[in-house]
């Protein structure tokens, strides 16, 4: 696995501390189908699955908008618009853009909130895959942090790739809190919490460092396509 693709699981796993106190309660509250352990386990990993799924379709979305860059002969310059963005907002806005976007999806979210709440009072295996898929489309800084490294994938395989190991890498501590009964102690998020933009600005300076190797690797393809045109039309002169 390069290290681009890991990146996505150290994402999705820090970021699960986030998403421990995001999500923590709703994982908390996630209802039993049965009375045994076994339909525990099963229900708090459908749960987990359609989140996966959902994270999955995200990144389809962004994995289409890189493509489409990548065909133009632009990936590696959304790989280091990507990264330069990331700090930008992490530097530079407070918090007040990611602010700004979870405040234009209230509605959206007040929507998803009340199908949440339908669905909790259901006691079955499919309420809650639907609970999950619901649970990723709930705006998260950590999803947006992912996508944007998604979008520089410059494949659509790629972007799915992606948001499914960054699901995967938050798999671990939502499936803990969701069988423990239990949301993991405030000391240990908030440390996390503090490392958020550090996290963020590495991921950042990764994506750029990718943008400018993918873009020395495009400078010598393009002159070795040169030199090759050269030799073509040297051949019937000589």
């Amino acid at each position: 696995m390069d290290f681009y693709l890991l990146s996505a699981l150290s994402v999705g796993f820090f970021g699960s501390f986030h998403c421990a106190g995001m999500c923590g309660p709703l994982a908390l509250a996630l209802p039993t189908p049965g009375t045994t352990n076994q339909s525990l386990l099963v229900g708090r990993l459908l749960y987990n699955f359609g989140r996966t799924v959902t994270y999955f379709i995200l990144g389809l979305i962004a994995g289409i908008i890189g493509h489409t860059f990548s065909i133009k002969g632009l990936q590696s310059d959304i790989s280091i618009v990507a990264g330069i963005l990331i700090i930008i907002v992490v530097l530079f806005s407070n918090g007040s853009i990611l602010k700004k976007v979870n405040s234009n999806l209230v509605g959206v979210s007040y929507h998803v909130k009340k199908k949440l709440g339908f669905l909790l009072k259901k006691h079955s295996y499919s309420s809650l895959f639907f609970v999950g898929i619901l649970n990723g489309i709930l705006p998260c800084g950590f999803v947006y942090l992912a996508m944007a490294a998604t979008v520089s994938s410059g494949s659509i395989f790629n972007g799915g790739l992606y948001m499914i190991l960054f699901g995967l890498g938050t798999l671990p501590m939502m499936l803990m809190i969701s069988l423990s009964g239990s949301i993991i102690s405030i000391k240990a998020r908030t440390l996390v919490n503090r490392l958020s933009p550090v996290i963020a600005i590495g991921l950042a300076l990764f994506l750029i460092h990718r943008g400018t190797s993918l873009r020395n690797e495009e400078d010598d393809c393009c002159k070795k396509h040169k030199i090759s045109q050269m030799k073509i039309l040297i051949l019937p002169i000589t």
